[in-house]
């Protein structure tokens, strides 16, 4: 018995690591289905992506993450980056990588000369409040100055009409 239809989708090792990529840099199914080509050339559909990229679309973020990560943390400290990469040996190429790690992962920024951890939206909120708070003490100590003044009758303007 013979069968019908097209013949299956048969991905390639080089489909797969493109899709890899893809996916690791963040484009999105759509976009990767217009580029992988079945035997005709035409573009997969999205269930065909899901079926045939399975491993692909669930772990291609992660590895690439942990791999570029792995390369900026060995390139920090001078040590042998993995997977034979070619080391950078630039000492301020080395240190801009610190301070972009810094930033990006523990959440600091330059002030001035100085980097300093950014404070969270708690602190943030809680700092806006004390000021609202010292700031309406501080007016209503005001008024309240006001209020004596006016009523020993010292107003500091002139009284007559």
């Amino acid at each position: 018995m013979a069968t019908r239809g097209r013949p299956a989708f048969q991905p390639t090792d080089e489909q797969r690591k493109n899709v890899e990529v893809m996916v690791g840099l963040g484009i999105t199914q759509e976009n990767i289905c217009l580029l992988v080509r079945d035997r005709r050339d035409k573009p997969i559909s999205r269930n065909s992506l899901r079926k045939h990229f399975k491993k692909e679309l669930e772990t291609a973020a992660t590895k690439l993450n942990a791999q570029v990560g792995n390369f900026m943390v060995s390139t920090i400290f001078g040590t042998k980056p993995p997977n034979g990469v070619t080391p950078i040996r630039d000492e301020r190429v080395r240190g801009r990588l610190g301070e972009l790690f810094l930033k990006a992962r523990l959440g600091w920024r330059e002030e001035g000369r100085r980097a300093e951890r950014v404070r969270n939206s708690r602190e943030l909120w809680e700092a806006e409040c004390k000021a609202h708070e010292d700031a309406g003490r501080d007016l209503d100590a005001k008024l309240d100055r006001l209020r004596r003044r006016l009523e020993a009758g010292k107003t500091g303007g002139s009284s007559g009409g």
